[in-house]
């Protein structure tokens, strides 16, 4: 059906007047940063390609101490690597090195308002953060540069990374870190298709933190409002509680009490929450080719888009030994997935660290000597997970399907190629764009908007059951909001899917022949927008 203009442009705008309505701030403190390092090239992505360069590293003074570490293998609040350079905070004071060498330490000149001020820090790829006591962020960029090019900025959050700031959604040791993926040092990601796209111009930066009982993992992105209401969902449909979090290049590892440890790859941008600088489809692009860089992924249609739903956690294979809760992942160089897994433990009675590829099947040994950082886990062959599992969410919600007649649904605002991310339905009904029901019915039970897929119910008008899948990534927010479902509605975009043994019924099941042909025109999975409240959902 073709859509008279004035109303797409009557649904932009009042998707523009959500995006600058007022929000509500959750989980950040009052008093601002340190004031002296407002701007910093952080804020200007996606800055040069790694060089590596030691120009200027003489002019910082030598570490003359006895506290500096004589390793630096894993990733702690303390001590952080990347391909070029090694990093330690003793006593508040920051040290540097180059990586791969046993040369002297260096004392990291600081801006006069960071100098003893920094209690942890975290580093990936070009960028390292330094947090105060009070959680405050502030961000060292051009860390794979030479150090003439290290500079500081305490801005963090929407719009553009220009906010005076945000402290971490949580300070515990071990729950957070930096994941940061560039265009130079990883170039491109993989969809749950498993088809490769480019990373883009700019850089996807986030801190994933452990909140509440560590089911919950919330993250801070400079681009988004300085709140906790963007989450990743966690294993397990959300409710598998971590005791540890690691992240490097958009890849987040976990580990709980039990020592069974779970990876996923995941972005705001690539999980499809991005609709004004990337295109996304439910459907299979199976026959098209894959575009070589992201200006002809998002413009040419003719290119495969991000196939949805976002790629849901693997579950690692457990460590044949001693291990603690200090785990690391690092991006090993340019190309999709490729991470290596850290975790310290012993082995033979000698501390070191377990390791592997991400998608390698067994772990090896590399013993490093000294003390062993870290909480020592009840690690046990078995898989322990479900005991583990926090509360379901409290939400459970129906919403009527909208018939497939109305002039604007999910699927249409996919196609036209608006930022539909932005559209809330509620906002079709409000300028007169209103949908008739279909007769069919979704229930779906803990609805978590954090998490990615899980089952529902279609009520047939005759009556009958249809068991599906809801696919769901959360909506783009310019303001601050709550984390979860409150009264204020939430949008997100998502799908009902049908299985393969559900959609091959219907050819013997009348219900199921008569909800493909008339509901998911044809398909195994239709797009859908949602807006849910504590107490209501409403699709279209």
């Amino acid at each position: 059906m073709k859509i008279p203009r004035a109303s797409l442009l009557a649904v932009v705008a009042t998707a523009a007047t959500l995006l600058v309505a007022p929000g509500i701030g959750d989980g950040v403190a009052h008093a601002g940063p340190a004031s002296c390092v407002p701007v910093g090239t952080a804020q200007l992505p996606p800055g040069a390609p790694a060089t590596g360069s030691r120009a200027g590293l003489t002019d910082f003074p030598r570490y003359t101490g006895r506290s500096a570490p004589k390793h630096v293998e894993l990733r702690t609040e303390t001590t952080q690597f990347n391909l070029h350079w090694e990093f330690a905070l003793v006593g508040r004071r920051l040290i540097t090195r180059p990586r791969g060498t046993d040369g002297p330490w260096r004392a990291v000149p600081l801006p006069s308002c960071l100098q003893n001020r920094l209690v942890a820090i975290s580093l990936d790829d070009d960028e390292l953060v330094g947090v105060d006591r009070r959680g405050w962020i502030y961000t060292m960029d051009n860390v794979n540069q030479s150090p003439r090019l290290w500079n500081w900025t305490s801005a963090w959050g929407a719009m553009l990374w220009t906010a005076p700031g945000r402290t971490l959604p949580d300070q515990r040791t071990g729950g957070w870190a930096l994941s940061v993926t560039s265009p130079s040092d990883n170039r491109a990601y993989q969809d749950i298709a498993g088809r490769v796209h480019p990373s883009g111009q700019a850089k996807m930066t986030m801190i994933p933190a452990l909140t509440g009982d560590g089911s919950r993992i919330t993250y801070a992105d400079p681009w988004l409002p300085n709140d906790n209401s963007y989450e990743v969902g966690g294993p397990l449909g959300g409710r598998f509680t971590s005791m540890s979090l690691s992240a490097a290049a958009s890849t987040m590892f976990v580990i709980n009490r039990f020592g069974d440890m779970y990876t996923r790859t995941f972005d705001f941008d690539s999980s499809g929450s991005d609709s004004v600088f990337f295109r996304y489809s439910w459907d299979s692009q199976d026959g098209k080719p894959s575009a070589t860089d992201l200006n002809t992924e998002t413009w040419d249609r003719s290119t495969a888009a991000i196939q949805l739903p976002a790629p849901d956690w693997r579950r690692q294979p457990k460590i044949p030994g001693e291990i603690t809760s200090t785990i690391t992942v690092i991006a090993t160089g340019p190309g999709v997935e490729r991470r290596e897994l850290r975790v310290a433990g012993r082995r033979d009675g000698v501390a070191g660290f377990w390791h592997k590829d991400l998608h390698a099947s067994t772990w090896s040994f590399s013993p490093t000597g000294g003390a062993l950082s870290g909480t020592p886990l009840q690690n046990s062959a078995a898989d322990r997970s479900s005991e583990t599992l926090a509360p379901p969410v409290p939400w459970n919600l129906s919403a009527s399907l909208p018939s497939r007649k109305a002039a604007v649904d999910g699927e249409t605002l996919l196609d036209i190629g608006l930022p539909y991310s932005v559209v809330d339905p509620r906002a079709l009904d409000r300028i007169g764009l209103h949908a008739p029901k279909s007769g069919y019915r979704l229930y779906v039970k803990a609805f978590d908007p954090a998490a990615t897929t899980r089952p529902a119910v279609v009520i047939a008008p005759n009556g009958r059951r249809i068991d599906v899948l809801l696919h769901t990534a959360d909506g783009m927010r310019m303001t601050p909001s709550r984390p979860g479902l409150t009264a204020t509605p939430r949008h997100l975009i998502g799908a009902v899917a049908l299985d393969d043994a559900t959609y091959a019924r219907r050819g013997s099941d009348p219900t199921v022949r008569a909800f493909v042909r008339d509901w998911m025109k044809g398909k195994s999975i239709a797009p859908i927008s949602l807006s849910a409240t504590s107490k209501d959902l409403v699709i279209r």
